[in-house]
Formats: structure tokens, sequence, C-alpha cells
């Protein structure tokens, strides 16, 4: 009899402690909270710089095999580019320019960086993002971070080179090389600075597209994360060094006039300059000052330099840390008067809104 009893009484513990471990599943998935499905700017920063951390202590084959296999991902989506819209009659391309574009940006290239994002391969642009903001958060050294970028950029360039080598050794580009060879002799035409150029541009829209994918937490959000700035930069016509690996040495391959020198300087030197500066200024110092510790460690010397010149004047301009501290406690004592029901929603609101805690233009969406 006992012994039923204390069954019948466990049965209803053992299912608890299930909910709970089920529960934890459910917040380390989503990064700490439960049945998200996107995580917050501050989380997206943080979740970055804790890649950039983990790449160094990886083994030197992995990071080597992940390298490679970017390269090849980023030269299957190029192809599919060329393949599909770079088909195209030559008298469409030049009298629907921009339909054109839209469909050569559209479809294919966004294939390659999916695959990077999704299956966790090591690719040079999107390093240089995940190892800057591993920097500026003090989760790794200078040292650690250009080993990776440039390990990442070079096995890149091996994955490029030998999915070339398949392409032409099976005739991919068989009579439909005529695109490839024109779009090679563009992309090697442009000024030193204008290659730079876009290549900044170019990189600034592919991290935010690892960016963004790294923000969703399910494929379906991946994919729309990493779609739209990768097809918007292919359609405008930026450089990306690791493509251009894949596309001047095919075009070379298929019978382009471009040497290797050519190709280097005209093209592979300046759009990785580009490519780094994009990444590493434009994303990830940008954020970094945005959400990271230079955020922080720069708000307090303004706040020191305000309080010298002028004391009082840093609390009134909420320079340093002291005006959010104190304004997080009042709000959530606002939230609290809330959910208990005591005083007016009208009037918590309002006192926050005039506390300065919530923009006035936000007090209808907070009733």
């Amino acid at each position: 009899m006992d012994s039923a009893l204390d069954a019948a009484m466990l049965k209803p513990t053992k299912a608890a402690g299930l909910e709970q471990q089920q529960h934890h599943q459910q917040q380390a998935h989503g990064h700490g909270h439960a049945n998200r499905n996107c995580l917050v700017p501050q989380e997206i920063y943080d979740h970055i710089a804790e890649g950039g951390e983990a790449k160094p202590r990886n083994s030197l084959l992995k990071e080597m095999v992940l390298g490679f296999l970017a390269g090849t991902f980023i030269g299957f989506g190029f192809s599919t580019c060329m393949i599909a819209a770079g088909q195209l009659s030559p008298e469409y391309r030049k009298a629907e320019p921009g339909m054109f574009n839209l469909l050569f940006g559209a479809y294919g290239f966004p294939v390659g960086l999916t695959m990077c994002v999704i299956n966790g391969a090591s690719l040079f642009t999107s390093n240089i993002a995940y190892m800057a903001a591993a920097f500026i958060q003090r989760k790794s050294s200078a040292g650690q971070a250009l080993w990776i970028i440039w390990l990442s950029y070079f096995t890149n360039l091996a994955g490029c080179l030998f999915l070339v080598q398949l392409m032409v050794s099976g005739e991919v580009f068989h009579h439909r090389e005529t695109f490839t060879i024109e779009l090679a002799l563009k992309k090697t035409s442009y000024s030193f600075g204008a290659t730079l150029t876009k290549g900044i541009l170019c990189n600034w829209m592919v991290c935010m597209a690892v960016w963004q994918g790294n923000a969703a937490q399910d494929i379906t959000g991946k994919l729309l994360g990493v779609w739209f700035p990768i097809s918007a930069f292919v359609t405008m016509g930026f450089e990306h060094c690791i493509a251009n690996m894949f596309v001047i040495p095919l075009a070379m391959k298929l019978g382009a006039p471009i040497s290797v020198g050519t190709f280097i300087v005209k093209n592979l030197i300046p759009s990785t300059i580009g490519n780094l500066i994009g990444g590493g200024i434009f994303v990830a110092m940008a954020f970094g000052l945005a959400f990271g510790s230079w955020e922080k460690a720069i708000c307090a010397a303004t706040s020191s330099a305000a309080e010298r010149v002028a004391p009082g004047l840093a609390a009134k301009l909420h320079l340093g840390s002291a005006g959010a501290a104190s304004a997080v406690p009042a709000a959530g004592q606002a939230a609290v008067e809330l959910s208990n029901g005591s005083g007016s929603s009208s009037g918590a609101v309002a006192r926050i809104v005039d506390g300065g805690l919530l923009p006035k233009s936000h007090a209808a969406l907070a009733v």
C-alpha cells in the first residue's frame, strides 16, 4: 500500500522535472529565451563575438576543412548565377539591365552564403566580422584574429580553385562561357579605388547577412536573413574577393585573356582590402561602438571629461552609465505596479514617459 502511494506521489514529480528540463533545453536553443525565433541586436552582437572566440580553439584540420568547403559553396552559388541569369541573351541584358541585375542577384549567390551560415563553413569575409567582434570584446587576441582570417582566406582560395577545375573537367560551362568571360574582363577593368570601394560595400552587406542569419533561430529565418542583403550586393555589382577567386580563374580557364598578375593587382588585392574594411569597420566596429565594450568605455570617458568641464552635465546628457542604471529599477517598478494592478496603467505610463524612460511616441504602445 505504501509503495503504491509513493509511486503515485513520484509521478507528478517526475513529470514536473521533465517539463523543467524541456524548458531549460528550449532556453538553451534560444540563447536563454524560450520560444524565441530571433535574437535582439545586443544578443546578436554577443553571439557573433562568442563565435569569434570559439574559432581559435578549433583544430587546424577543422578550420582548414571548413575554409575549403566555404570556397566551394561560394563557387556553387556564383555558378548558379552565371548559368541561370547569365545565359539570357546579350540583347535582353542590354535592353533590360534592371531586370537582368535583379535576376542575377536574387537567384544563385544567396545559396552559397546560406550554405556557409547554416553548415558552419569558415568564410573569409564573414570571419572578418566574427574575429573583429571577438577582438573588440577582448575574447581573442589580435594574433588569433589575424590567424583565423588569413587561414580562411587561403583555404577559401583552395576550395575555389578546386571547384574551378571540377567545373572545367565536367564541361559545365561548355558553350556557356561567354558571359563568364565578359564578367571577368569587366571585373578587372575598374580602377584600384573603384574596386576597393565596391569591396567595402560588398562586405558591409555580406556581414549584415551573416548578422541576420545568426539572429534567426530557425532555418526559414536564416534563409530570409541571408537572402536579401546578399541579393542586394550582387544586384548592385559589388566585389567579393572570394567569389572573384572562383569567377576570374574560371574565366581564365575558359579562355579569357587575363593574366594571373592582372587578376591579383586589378581585382584581388583591392577587393580584399575593401572587404576587410567593410566587415571590420562598418559592421564589427560599428556594432562594437553600439553594443560592445567600446560603447561603455567611450561613454565612461566622455562622462568623466564632461564632469571635469561642467559638473552635472554628464547626468543631464545621460553620458554615463548611472542614468541608465537608475532607469532600469524605475521602469521595473512601474511594470510591477502595472502587473499587480496598483494604480492606473495610464498613470504608470505617464511616469515612464515623463521620466524619460520611454519616448512619448511609444506611450500608446506601452498602454
